[in-house]
């Protein structure tokens, strides 16, 4: 369907006025976002159990520049 993300497939898929068929391929590859998204939001809430500073994101951002 030419979509890059789940989400704009999604998107796509809701604001469809008509049938649309998938393949197995298909529902497959939205598994594998789907678990790759919960896998980054897990990722991510680990990172940031407290609330992050300002401080802290200027630290870790000249620790990004500097890679």
């Amino acid at each position: 369907m030419g979509c890059r993300t789940w989400a704009e497939l999604l998107a796509k898929l809701i604001r469809s006025e008509r049938v649309i068929l998938l393949t197995e391929d298909d529902f497959e590859n939205m598994r594998e976002g789907v678990q790759s998204f919960l896998n980054l939001r897990g990722t991510v809430s680990e990172r940031w159990k407290d609330q992050p500073t300002v401080l802290k994101e200027v630290r870790r951002s000249r620790r990004h520049e500097e890679a």
